[in-house]
C-alpha cells in the first residue's frame, strides 16, 4: 500500500491507515504492507533538529501502535507499520511493527540506518512464522540493496519479505535529495524482482512520500513472486494493490532449488571487512610443466589452408 503522508502529523497517518484496513477488510485481504516511517511521515530525516526528531519518536507500546493495532485486533487485517522508535534506554530506531489479529507483533530495526546521526542502526534480522504458511522476513529501506541482508533473510526460512521503502518528499521543487531519493527508489523497484528470483521469496515493496506535491514521485507498491514476476504494481497514489500468493512456486522455484547447492566453504571473505583485491586472488600456479598456448584469429570469409 503506497501511502503519502502527513509529516510530524501521527494522528492523521494512523487515520488513513485505519481507512485502508477497512478497505482491505471489505476485499478479504489478509495482510497490509504500509511504508517506511508512514507513522511519522518524514521522509528526510537529515533536516531535522534534535527537537523535531523526538517529537516524532514513540516507544513500541506508544499510542500509534496501540492504535493501529486495535484496528488489526477489529478487521481481522494484519498490518506492517514505520514508526521512529523510542527505545526504553532512550536510544532511536528506524523500525517497522508488523501486527497479528491475534496480538502478537514484531519490529524490526533498521540494519543501515544513516538517515540522521541520532538514530541507531539495528543489531539483527527478524523472521517469523505466520498462520498462512509463510515465513515473514523484513527489510527496511537500504538494507534490500545489500545482497548479503537478502539471502540471510532466505537463509533464516523467510519465504515472504515485507520490503518497505520511504521516498524523500523534499521541501522545494529545487532540493537535489526529492531527484536521488526518486532515483533511488527506482532502483530499488528494478533490484527486487532479481532479488526475490536469487532467493525464492515473494517480496512485498511499499514506498511512500511525505509531502502530497503532483510534481513528485508518487510512491509505489509491488508484489513480485518467487521466479521474479511481479504480480501486481500500483499505477495512482494511495492505490491498494493484492494478489493472492500460491505457497507452491517457493518450492518450484529456482531461487529455492540454488539455495540448497551452496558452498559455505568459499564464503569466508563475505564476512570480513577491509580485504584487498588480491585477498581474491586465485592460487598461483607453478610455470613448471606448463603448455605454451597460441591463438590466431581467422576471418570467417577466409578459407583456412
Amino acid at each position: 500500500m503506497p501511502l503519502v503522508s502527513r509529516p510530524g502529523d501521527a494522528p492523521h497517518n494512523v487515520a488513513r491507515i485505519a481507512d485502508c484496513l477497512a478497505l482491505a477488510a471489505e476485499k478479504d485481504i489478509g495482510l497490509v504492507v504500509f511504508p517506511e516511517s508512514c507513522i511519522g511521515g518524514c521522509g528526510d530525516m537529515a533536516k531535522l533538529h534534535r527537537a523535531e526528531l523526538d517529537a516524532l519518536a514513540e516507544p513500541l507500546d506508544g499510542p500509534s501502535i496501540r492504535a493501529v493495532a486495535d484496528v488489526v485486533e477489529r478487521s481481522g487485517v494484519a498490518t506492517g507499520v514505520g514508526i521512529i522508535e523510542r527505545a526504553s534506554d532512550g536510544r532511536l530506531f528506524n523500525s517497522y511493527v508488523v501486527c497479528l489479529p491475534d496480538g502478537v507483533r514484531h519490529c524490526h530495526r533498521k540494519l543501515h540506518a544513516f538517515g540522521h546521526r541520532r538514530i541507531s542502526s539495528g543489531d539483527r534480522f527478524t523472521v517469523f512464522d505466520t498462520e498462512w504458511g509463510v515465513r515473514v522476513g523484513i527489510l527496511i529501506g537500504g538494507d534490500n540493496y545489500l545482497v548479503e541482508n537478502m539471502r540471510m533473510t532466505a537463509l533464516m526460512g523467510a519465504t515472504l519479505l515485507i520490503a518497505p521503502h520511504r521516498g524523500d518528499g523534499g521541501v522545494n521543487g529545487t532540493d537535489d535529495r526529492r531527484t536521488r531519493s526518486a532515483s533511488m527508489g527506482q532502483s530499488l523497484r528494478r533490484l527486487l524482482p532479481a532479488r526475490a528470483g536469487d532467493n525464492g521469496m515473494f517480496v512485498v515493496f511499499s514506498e511512500g512520500v511525505e509531502v502530497d506535491d503532483p510534481e513528485q514521485s508518487s510512491g509505489a507498491g509491488m508484489i513480485i513472486d518467487p521466479s521474479g514476476r511481479v504480480l501486481a504494481e500500483s499505477s495512482a497514489r494511495d492505490e491498494l494493490i493484492s494478489a493472492d500468493l500460491d505457497r507452491g512456486l517457493i518450492d518450484a522455484s529456482a531461487g529455492q532449488q540454488w539455495l540448497t547447492t551452496r558452498r559455505p566453504e568459499l564464503y569466508g571473505l563475505l564476512t570480513r571487512s577491509g580485504h584487498q583485491a588480491a585477498d581474491f586472488e586465485p592460487r598461483s600456479v607453478s610455470s613448471r610443466g606448463a603448455i605454451a598456448l597460441s591463438f590466431a584469429q581467422v576471418s570467417r570469409n577466409r578459407h583456412i589452408r
